[in-house]
């Protein structure tokens, strides 16, 4: 990460890569954006809230912030994929959702 970005410049992006029966009706390709802080910025979403998978991702917020405090890139290569807490239709659950997280300049 290039040293002097603001973080209020960046925001982390977990784009909707996989979703299956899910009883929120969240789709592929639809998104949670996020600021730095781990603030959910509904205006910026395209994603229907779900808080299993917002548990999924808040863990990955914090390293990002934590990271770009210390200077480095804030999403590590092992963290680019999260699945939501519901273990899908084939296993007893309702479905399944599998978002990409992503960072991009703060619109």
């Amino acid at each position: 990460m290039a040293t002097g970005i603001k973080l209020s410049e960046i925001e982390i992006v977990a784009r909707v890569a996989h979703a299956r029966h899910c009883a929120n009706f969240i789709k592929e390709n639809e998104i949670f954006v996020f600021d730095i802080e781990g603030r959910l910025l509904p205006e910026k979403s395209t994603a229907n809230l779900c808080l299993g998978m917002l548990a999924r991702i808040q863990p990955a917020l914090m390293i990002a912030k934590e990271r770009v405090e210390a200077g480095l890139e804030p999403l590590p290569v092992t963290v680019p994929y999260l699945d939501c807490y519901d273990t899908g239709i084939d296993y007893g659950g309702m479905g399944k959702v599998t978002v990409n997280l992503s960072t991009r300049q703060a619109e």
